[in-house]
């Protein structure tokens, strides 16, 4: 009965492990999403900018200013959530920049490894991926009803 108790526990560990670097990886996909939607928006507004820019060549007026200045304001802003996107990638990979080279070290490191640069000493910041315990009835509740019922019986029962 040991030996069942210790292979139980490692693989429940194992599940554990799995499911969180499972949850880091999918919040890092996000995360990669959200810059290359503010990217794309950064080249659309580019587009816009020249096309108020060519507009204003070709009719030879100065209108226009003040939406010009209102795209670039938008597209500092999408650099803003690029850049603090970045910071919150590093983060879940529990790595920073060096301040003088920019590699990504370690967040525990005192010291670059690329050029030697002493780091500032700081907390590292824990990731904000949350992984919930699931109820240890949940799972047996699970593991029965997946043994009890057959795909052929549920399409028969759903027919009826």
């Amino acid at each position: 009965m040991d030996f069942f108790n210790k292979l139980g526990k490692k693989a429940s560990e194992t599940y554990q492990v799995t499911k969180e670097k499972t949850v880091k990886f999918s919040e890092e996909m996000k995360l990669k999403g959200k810059i290359n939607e503010a990217k794309n928006k950064i080249t659309i507004l580019y587009g816009e900018i020249g096309e108020h820019v060519y507009n204003q060549f070709k009719t030879n007026t100065e209108e226009g200013k003040e939406e010009i200045m209102a795209k670039c304001q938008e597209i500092a802003k999408q650099f803003d959530i690029i850049a603090k996107t970045e910071t919150d990638i590093l983060a879940l990979k529990q790595i920073k920049k060096c301040e003088k080279c920019g590699a990504e070290i370690n967040q525990k490191d005192d010291f670059c490894p690329k050029c030697g640069k002493e780091q500032p000493k700081t907390e590292p910041e824990t990731a904000k991926v949350e992984v919930q315990e699931e109820p240890k009835e949940a799972k047996e509740a699970e593991v029965t009803e997946i043994k009890d019922v057959s795909i052929d019986e549920n399409i028969n029962q759903d027919d009826e």
